[in-house]
């Protein structure tokens, strides 16, 4: 499966939501805190030409904010080794 990784801070309340929205299907994810990664930080702006979060990869596959919806493509294109129909 693809590494998914997701771009939060702490006082976000969709990234809380997006985090145990995979939690609980049981998707592994790796969380990067950009209140306190600058480099993370950095990585985020260059993906998205934003400071919005959460921010949520998957290969090439790029989300800003939390759609479900759009969160289960990118979970089934992960497992697949794919990318999410534009």
């Amino acid at each position: 499966m693809q590494e998914i990784k997701i771009y939060t801070t702490p006082t976000c309340a969709y990234c809380k939501m997006a985090k145990e929205y995979m939690k609980g299907k049981g998707v592994d994810f790796k969380e990067y805190n950009v209140a306190e990664d600058h480099e993370a930080l950095q990585e985020m702006e260059q993906l998205t030409d934003l400071r919005s979060v959460p921010v949520i990869t998957c290969g090439q596959d790029v989300m800003v904010g939390f759609d479900p919806n759009r969160l289960d493509q990118m979970i089934n294109c992960a497992k697949q080794q794919s990318s999410v129909p534009e």
